[in-house]
């Protein structure tokens, strides 16, 4: 994950250059929002997803690869923020944990 994308100013995701415009770009499904940008450029996304919920329920948090078929990785956003782990600059995603 580079950047959460944020509501409102310039760079938010109802912007012209937020959800709506990544969806068209990337070829997203349309889903629901684009909730981050992730380091491969637009290769793939996270969005939360209002397809079982509707547009007032919970929506899930899917990943969107390159295959553009969402994939569940939380079944809420407060569920995907506890999953969040922070990884400090020079940290190796890959690494296992035998070094």
């Amino acid at each position: 994950m580079s950047r959460l994308l944020c509501v409102g100013g310039d760079d938010g995701i109802d912007s012209a250059f937020g959800s709506a415009y990544l969806v068209a770009e990337w070829d997203y499904p349309d889903v629901g929002v684009v909730l981050l940008d992730t380091p491969s450029g637009g290769h793939d996304t996270v969005m939360l997803d209002y397809r079982r919920c509707g547009p007032t329920g919970e929506p899930a948090v899917v990943h969107v690869d390159e295959d553009r078929v969402p994939r569940e990785v939380a079944p809420s956003f407060a569920a995907f923020v506890a999953a969040l782990e922070l990884v400090t600059a020079g940290e190796d995603e890959d690494q296992d944990d035998d070094g």
